[in-house]
């Protein structure tokens, strides 16, 4: 039963992350949009201060930087657990490195977006 629950739930603990964050991040947005629109309904004046500082909660340069670092966290995660887990058993050390190098090259990805687009910005 371990043999089928433990691989399981190893690769189920991603997507249900991803899907975590996703979702505290939709719930952030909503309550940025319901706070304008309730004081555009009480008659309130909405600054371009606060349209500026409302566009930095989805600020996409900023998003990448985070992304790129906790994929490549995760990815060197992996590495080691691979390390640890191939003292005991010898075998398992490079097929948990080659399951590490995906987030680690996903994580490179998102820092190239980033310092491209962090790039771009600043020009």
């Amino acid at each position: 039963m371990e043999d089928v629950l433990v691989p399981i739930v190893l690769f189920s603990v991603l997507p249900v992350c991803i899907w975590l964050v996703s979702l505290f991040n939709y719930k952030k947005r909503l309550t940025a949009h319901e706070t304008v629109r309730h004081a555009i309904d009480s008659g309130q004046t909405i600054s371009p201060e606060l349209i500026e500082k409302m566009s930095l909660l989805v600020d996409p340069i900023r998003a990448d930087l985070r992304r790129g670092v906790l994929f490549i966290a995760f990815g060197c995660a992996f590495a080691v657990l691979g390390m640890v887990v191939g003292q005991q058993e010898g075998e398992a050390v490079m097929p948990m490195i080659g399951v590490a190098s995906f987030p680690v090259f996903l994580g490179l990805a998102y820092l190239g977006l980033w310092k491209f687009g962090h790039g771009s910005k600043a020009a």
